[in-house]
């Protein structure tokens, strides 16, 4: 049992040791673009992302979602008017949309669209509101990948909120390649989130047929910070109990080592370096995500869908 504990310990401490350098650089890199602004003129090389929305009707993440300043950029919620009937019209009262022709790209299967809708404001002339009879979460994102007008598509569910800068940081790693090399940015951190591009989901037959897994790896990408967040990714614990916790932790592996009990002073070893790699991660990462209760759950998700 000692061997695997002293195991365990040197395979956390590596992993924690490798992904802190990489969180401070990438912290360091998008502080930089913020800095210099350099992504939020006009598009390099063509560049434009599509944002998917499924079962969003909070007002307050539309305008989120809306707020990048970015050109080449667009919005599409797609929502069940007959579900949502209060939450439909509400959109469409706010944003003045009316209805346009729908027409079908053809490059995936969608169906249960109802109506498509534009607004009449300039302002708001890049959100596209499209009724559909929801059927599946996929279903939905096709839909919206059917009529969106950019090479890119970043699917958001409900709840979560883009991070000041995250449009541009993408576009940034879009265009440090060879245009078109890469077909998946995604982050694990906060919220989690994939970038895709058009083509990968069109040859994997949509959202519902995973299209991550068919995308090789040299035509991916991480970015080791954070890109979506949600309201209660920043519930984190008190001071006062962080204190106390790190207090009794400590307290108890002094008391292991005391008795000889190395096993149990293995295994609290490790479970502090996990709790101190989380902090560390989380402040470099600008404080968002490592607390959000359910995140390994919302990864399964997010990756187990598509």
């Amino acid at each position: 049992m000692k061997p695997i504990l002293l195991l365990l310990f040197a395979a956390t401490a590596a992993c924690v040791g490798a992904l802190l350098p990489l969180i401070s650089r990438a912290r360091s890199k998008r502080l930089l673009l913020n800095a210099v602004r350099r992504a939020s003129s006009d598009a390099p090389d063509g560049i434009g992302i599509s944002v998917l929305c499924s079962g969003v009707t909070d007002a307050a993440q539309i305008e989120n979602l809306l707020s990048p300043e970015y050109s080449r950029y667009e919005v599409i919620v797609v929502l069940d008017a007959r579900r949502h009937a209060a939450e439909f019209a509400a959109l469409t009262a706010r944003y003045r949309m009316i209805r346009v022709e729908w027409v079908c790209s053809g490059e995936l299967e969608v169906s249960g669209v109802r109506a498509l809708g534009r607004s009449r404001r300039r302002c708001f002339r890049r959100l596209v509101l499209v009724d559909r009879a929801r059927d599946s979460e996929a279903g939905d994102f096709d839909a919206a990948a059917s009529v969106a007008t950019y090479d890119y598509l970043l699917p958001v569910r409900a709840g979560c909120f883009l991070l000041p800068g995250s449009v541009e940081r993408l576009v940034a790693e879009l265009g440090e390649g060879r245009p078109g090399s890469l077909d998946l940015i995604r982050s694990p951190l906060g919220e989690p989130a994939a970038l895709l591009s058009r083509e990968a989901v069109v040859a994997a037959g949509g959202f519902g047929m995973r299209p991550l897994r068919g995308i090789p790896r040299c035509r991916r990408r991480m970015l080791w910070e954070p890109l979506l967040a949600a309201p209660r990714s920043g519930v984190r614990m008190p001071g006062r109990l962080r204190g106390l916790a790190v207090a009794s932790l400590a307290a108890a592996f002094a008391a292991a080592a005391a008795a000889g009990w190395w096993t149990s002073a293995a295994a609290l070893a490790t479970l502090a370096l996990v709790w101190a790699g989380r902090e560390c991660a989380a402040r470099l990462a600008g404080g968002t995500a490592f607390s959000a209760p359910g995140g390994l759950t919302a990864w399964r998700r997010l990756f187990g869908h598509y």
